[in-house]
């Protein structure tokens, strides 16, 4: 394997995991694969995108605005913010051919998974037994159950050890890159029957996470319904899929029992005064961020803990949580940014499909509904890896000028030869 490859695997590996792992997701980790992401980017001779640009200046002017608006100017936070944009965005330019090459990073991981996730399930405390030899990294808060990384390789959640997190965060997590992948490698390579994706669903089954069996069925329906052109299969196809879906959340404890159970819990906080303290579930969560987002619904409340949250901009405090990453970024920054975010991402995924086998607008809709979906349990977007949902096609104009420079390289070395 050649240098070159070697060090695209590495970024794209560390990555994910500045993203997705409790052991690097920290500070430190971030700054160092931003400074090679950034050398990377400038050796490679890589260039910035002007709707990039535009992007980026669009954020500065509101995250401007609310310094004004609040009085106050957290520049680390700030910086904080571009670097986890622009980190995403120099490996995605400078790794060649970045969408296949994630896929096979994901696959792996998910192979690694197996690894551990299937003797953990048939031997008796195994889960103890790797906590105490083989612990790398444990993560404790407040708010959440506590995480054991084994090696950074293998996350285990006590009480949770039937579900697989992988080398992510949490099972929801895991759950959400495997779909990312699954849903860039059927559009690289529209078919679903390879064996990158039979790993990658089997995998996306492990962790048993609500959001994504119900984004892995829509997914699935988008698919047939696209690919399926007989109109009484399409309608046999889809009844089955939603006999599947129903019957999976009326029998499965973590779908139809948990999701109800979260809504009831919401809607008995409805009327509640102060929301400080009470459940991070989802619903319960959308409802904390609406009552953050009115008053701040043209630039939002910034990325700060001080003013992003209603309670502890008004007392101080600097102890809360948010889980769903849509309302939580509409909060953060304002809805007409998130509209723009939205934008940005169906035209990411509309031209990188279009360009593989000419299906752009569908799939492009269809993706952003899915991403729409996964955010409604995991705040993606305060870390790096999934602000490549609205770079990715980015990588087909990189991919086009390399060959346009191949083309004329070629046409000036004939010419050349025959002069």
């Amino acid at each position: 394997m050649r240098i070159n490859t070697i060090i695209d695997y590495f970024m794209v590996l560390a990555l994910i995991f500045i993203s997705g792992n409790i052991v690097f997701q920290n500070k430190i980790s971030l700054f160092i694969v931003f400074i090679l992401a950034t050398g990377l980017f400038f050796y490679r001779k890589s260039k910035f995108d002007v709707s990039f640009v535009y992007f980026l200046v669009g954020l500065m002017v509101i995250l401007i605005l609310q310094t004004f608006k609040f009085n106050f100017f957290p520049i680390i936070t700030f910086l904080g913010v571009f670097v986890r944009i622009l980190v995403a965005y120099f490996i995605l330019k400078s790794v060649v051919n970045f969408p296949d090459k994630f896929v096979k990073v994901m696959y792996y991981l998910a192979l690694i998974s197996f690894i551990f996730y299937i003797p953990v399930l048939l031997i008796p405390d195994l889960s103890n037994i790797l906590i105490e030899k083989l612990l790398l990294y444990v993560q404790e808060g407040d708010y959440m159950q506590s995480r054991y990384s084994i090696i950074g390789l293998y996350t285990i959640v006590p009480g949770y050890e039937m579900r697989n997190a992988g080398a992510f965060w949490e099972m929801g997590a895991f759950g959400g890159f495997l779909l990312l992948s699954l849903m860039i490698n059927y559009l690289t390579k529209p078919e679903l029957n390879n064996k990158t994706n039979i790993v990658l669903i089997l995998a996306i089954i492990t962790t048993q996470s609500s959001t994504a069996y119900i984004s892995l069925l829509l997914f699935l329906a988008f698919i047939f319904n696209r690919e399926v052109k007989n109109i009484l299969l399409k309608i046999i196809l889809l009844f089955s899929l939603i006999s599947i879906g129903y019957i999976a959340y009326t029998n499965l404890d973590f779908l139809g029992k948990k999701i109800e159970k979260q809504f009831e819990d919401a809607r008995e906080l409805m009327n509640s005064p102060n929301l400080e303290g009470e459940s991070t579930d989802r619903f319960a969560s959308m409802l904390k961020d609406w009552r953050d987002f009115q008053g701040h619904e043209i630039i939002g409340r910034g990325p700060n803990k001080l003013t992003r949250f209603t309670t502890m901009y008004s007392s101080g405090l600097t102890n809360d949580i948010r889980t769903v990453g849509s309302t939580d970024l509409i909060v953060r920054f304002g809805l007409p940014f998130f509209m723009v975010v939205l934008f940005f991402m169906y035209k990411s995924f509309s031209i990188y499909s279009r360009h593989h086998w000419n299906n752009g607008d569908y799939m492009g809709i269809s993706i952003v509904l899915l991403i729409l979906l996964l955010l409604t349990s995991e705040t993606y977007f305060i870390y790096p890896f999934f602000w490549i949902t609205i770079m990715l096609h980015y990588t087909i104009v990189e991919n086009k000028n390399k060959i346009e420079k191949t083309k004329r390289k070629i046409e000036s070395k004939f010419y050349d030869l025959n002069n």
